[in-house]
């Protein structure tokens, strides 16, 4: 499985974190600032891990 590296970023007294998309993917995606994304998480090939999408209107 190929990927680009990213890190997630638990905040302390928060209770949420952050996963950091680089740009150059939101822009591959077509994604801009604010859009919705939307989450499911996967197995593919043993591995869990999200699957992130935005919902065409």
């Amino acid at each position: 499985m190929n990927g680009k590296t990213t890190k997630y970023y638990k905040y302390k007294h928060s209770g949420s974190g952050t996963i950091t998309i680089p740009i150059s993917i939101a822009e591959a995606l077509n994604w801009k600032h604010k859009d919705e994304v939307n989450l499911v998480i996967k197995n593919i090939d043993g591995k869990i891990g999200l699957f992130m999408y935005k919902k065409e209107k």
